[in-house]
Formats: C-alpha cells, sequence, structure tokens
C-alpha cells in the first residue's frame, strides 16, 4: 500500500483533505475550458520566469503564483482520480458481490425453512416467524404466476417437444 496522499489503483485508503474540492452540477461541467495538450510546458515556461521577466512583462506576480499553484493542485488531482476511481470500481463489484451472496442465502435459508415447515407437525410455529424471508424470496414468483394465470398463459411454455401436431 501506498502513501495516503499519494495512492495508487487499488489503495483502499485516500487522503483528500489537502485539497479543497468543489462539486459542481453537470451543466457547470458543459462550459468549463479544457486544457490542452502543451499545458505542461505553458507552466513550466511560467515557474522558469524570474520576478524581474514578470514585472518586465507587466504580470500580476500573484496571478502568476496563483495559477502555478492550481497547476500543482490540477496535478495532485490527476494523481489522485485513477486511485479514487479504482476505489469506487472495487466498492460497487463487491457491494455487488455481497449483494449475490446474500441472494443466494436467503433463497438457502427460506428453501430450508420451508422444506421444515413442511415436514415438521409444527410448521405454523415454524414458518410464521419467517413471513416476512418467505415475501422477500417467493413474492415475485407468486406474482409472476398470479400475471400468468390471468392473462391465461399456461404454466408450461410450449414448445417442439410438448407440441402435437397430430
Amino acid at each position: 500500500m501506498s502513501d495516503p496522499k499519494n495512492p495508487l489503483p487499488g489503495d483502499k485508503h485516500i487522503d483528500a483533505t489537502d485539497l479543497i474540492l468543489v462539486d459542481v452540477n453537470p451543466e457547470q461541467m458543459f462550459k468549463f475550458i479544457k486544457i490542452r495538450e502543451g499545458v505542461g510546458k505553458a507552466i513550466a515556461n511560467l515557474r522558469k520566469l524570474t520576478p524581474a521577466q514578470i514585472d518586465r512583462a507587466g504580470l500580476n506576480a500573484g496571478d502568476v503564483q496563483r495559477a502555478l499553484d492550481i497547476a500543482d493542485e490540477h496535478g495532485r488531482l490527476d494523481a489522485m482520480v485513477p486511485a479514487a476511481e479504482k476505489l469506487t470500481e472495487m466498492l460497487i463489484e463487491t457491494r455487488a458481490s455481497r449483494g449475490h451472496d446474500l441472494a443466494l442465502l436467503l433463497g438457502e435459508i427460506a428453501s430450508q425453512a420451508r422444506r421444515r415447515g413442511q415436514r415438521d407437525p409444527m410448521g405454523p410455529e415454524i414458518l410464521g416467524p419467517l413471513e416476512d424471508l418467505f415475501t422477500y424470496q417467493y413474492g415475485p414468483a407468486q406474482k409472476s404466476a398470479a400475471t400468468r394465470a390471468k392473462s391465461g398463459e399456461t404454466a408450461e411454455p410450449e414448445n417442439e417437444m410438448n407440441r402435437n401436431d397430430g
């Protein structure tokens, strides 16, 4: 793991506390002027200027320094964004994986409880406390079956094997 102030893609800890981050809406993003290729040379050119050269060119020394500070910050952001994007990707994929694992476990738990409840003489006592689990697990299938029954569809799909052409 690298330094959190200088993260690498795959790092789980990113420290951007030294940066003043902004949140803009998409309409504002379209209005922003994009920097182009060659910006590095332009910034390097500003870095080489002496105070006398800045004065002789009639430049505001504060503006030159502000441009250099923003360029440094932009470079830090350039270095952090790939790590932040990878962290976001890993968080989203991990959430999806955990959701998948959870869905599988809920299905297995519901199946086990339903089997036990059907065999056990005290079935309602077993099944009753799990009503919300059963609603979650079997609700979509029950709704689908009800919709098919309402529309007159049969439970068996028609195909070449079960069609009788006479």
